[in-house]
């Protein structure tokens, strides 16, 4: 089986998170009944699914996870630190910034103040099974955070639904990745910022080199704003990540 090695980006300033990203890169911020950082339970995670061999692309604040993770011993992984380069900022520039630590190794991607209990295991199985460049976690169940309204022409609110529930499956920003994409990345312009989603993504799609791995009953949350910070179920994150 190819190599695979963990991509998490580390970097971002965190804005939806301020005041409190003013003080800490927001992967640091603590979670769980143990109070450890956001970035402890992904490394935990990884780690769990043999995925040992894990990057770590960084830039805000970088000095504090390399102050508290060191080399990654003490979980049992292997940490590399890559910081972005000045200029233009995007998850493919950071992504093309590694590429020679990364090799021709396959890539899980993982945006890191994102907490899930998807199997990696699994996920790796259906992506060697359909041999296609790219698998996209996607979740279904995402529900919008506000009520919504549906009114005639004279706008008589006809029917209300408090927090409806998409009819769509939602990219969790996870995904894994042949080192092809170097190939795509190379082709924009030094001075461009890229991002995966926006400018990768659609090509993969529309040569049919992408799948979604759908999986059922699976927890994940984006916790990277101060609403969805402060209502986290500290118990529950505990008792999931830890089966």
């Amino acid at each position: 089986m190819t190599d695979t090695v963990g991509i998490l980006f580390c970097g971002g300033e965190g804005t939806r998170m301020r005041p409190l990203t003013y003080y800490m890169q927001k992967v640091m911020m603590p979670i769980g009944l143990d109070q450890v950082p956001i970035l402890e339970y992904v490394l935990r995670h990884f780690k769990k699914h043999g995925v040992s061999d894990i990057i770590l692309l960084v830039n805000y604040k970088k000095e504090q996870i390399q102050g508290y993770f060191g080399d990654g011993e003490k979980l049992g992984v292997n940490l590399t630190y890559i910081p972005d380069k000045p200029g233009p900022v995007g998850t493919g520039t950071a992504l093309l910034n590694a590429q020679e630590v990364i090799n021709k190794r396959r890539m899980i991607i993982y945006y890191s103040d994102i907490i899930t209990n998807v199997n990696f295991t699994e996920m790796l199985t259906s992506h060697n099974n359909h041999g296609k460049w790219a698998t996209i976690f996607a979740s279904k169940g995402w529900k919008i955070r506000v009520g919504t309204a549906e009114v005639d022409q004279e706008n008589n609110v006809t029917k209300f639904i408090e927090k409806p529930e998409l009819p769509l499956l939602v990219n969790t920003g996870i995904s894994i990745l042949e080192p092809i994409v170097f190939n795509y990345l190379n082709e924009f312009d030094s001075n461009t910022s890229i991002d995966l989603s926006k400018d990768i993504f659609p090509q993969f799609a529309e040569k049919e080199q992408m799948s979604a791995y759908v999986p059922e009953d699976v927890y994940w949350e984006d916790i990277g704003s101060i609403e969805r910070y402060e209502k986290l179920d500290n118990d529950f994150i505990t008792e999931i990540m830890q089966k």
